[in-house]
């Protein structure tokens, strides 16, 4: 059986280009379930060890009903597929030495696609969950990704926790309505000081952004896709 399972990855692997990795496809032009088997194949391809991660962080939610970190899904459900991303990538056209901040980053998704795509792009990731930030940060180690691309453990309902200074944030609902709340808030300061571009994915950030930020989504008109809304203030 094991032998059977080996040489099965082995051929799912042979279908990957390494030299173009995280194609630029139409949203359009794919299942959703494409992207994310597609995404699932990349995970093996890096040799993310998810399942392992996400099963140890489920039982601690199971002794701590405090903790929201999306461990009973699997991680192709709170995850933003790779292609998705590259596209997300295309509409901003980052320009060099731009910085994209991921807000709930899970595993990095956006800094391998940053690293592979857009490499001269700045990129932080923060993660509540350690386990992931640490198996992230060994996938960058591993396959050499940029230092300008970090991975960060920070908890984003903390009091401390500010967030910095960047041209682009992403934000897929990480959290509770109180936590996605808050940091919004702390994007609206962010925006008095400078323009910015939050990328938005999920129902919740979605409709708190129109319900209560009229400086997002009211002075510039939003491109709206099926899972995401790009903003401008």
């Amino acid at each position: 059986m094991k032998n059977f399972l080996e040489n099965t990855l082995a051929k799912e692997l042979q279908t990957l280009n390494p030299d173009n990795l995280f194609p630029l496809l139409e949203l359009n032009s794919y299942d959703y379930s494409d992207a994310q088997n597609h995404a699932a194949l990349l995970d093996r391809y890096f040799d993310f060890q998810c399942e392992k991660i996400e099963k140890t962080l489920y039982e601690n939610q199971i002794l701590d009903k405090s903790i929201q970190n999306w461990s009973h899904l699997s991680p192709q459900s709170f995850q933003t597929p790779y292609v998705e991303l590259r596209f997300i990538l295309e509409q901003l056209q980052p320009l060099p030495k731009e910085k994209i901040i991921d807000l709930g980053c899970a595993y990095g998704r956006m800094g391998l696609v940053l690293h592979f795509c857009h490499p001269e792009v700045l990129f932080i990731g923060y993660e509540l969950e350690k386990l992931r930030v640490q198996e992230a940060n060994r996938i960058y180690k591993e396959f050499k990704i940029s230092d300008s691309i970090q991975i960060l453990q920070a908890d984003l309902q903390s009091v401390d926790f500010q967030i910095p200074t960047a041209e682009s944030y992403f934000i897929f609902d990480y959290g509770s309505e109180f936590a996605v709340r808050q940091t919004l808030r702390q994007l609206q300061k962010v925006a008095t000081k400078r323009n910015i571009r939050v990328i938005a994915r999920g129902r919740l950030v979605r409709f708190l952004i129109h319900q209560e930020h009229p400086w997002l989504c009211e002075v510039n008109k939003p491109a709206h896709f099926p899972h995401f809304s790009i903003y401008r203030s």
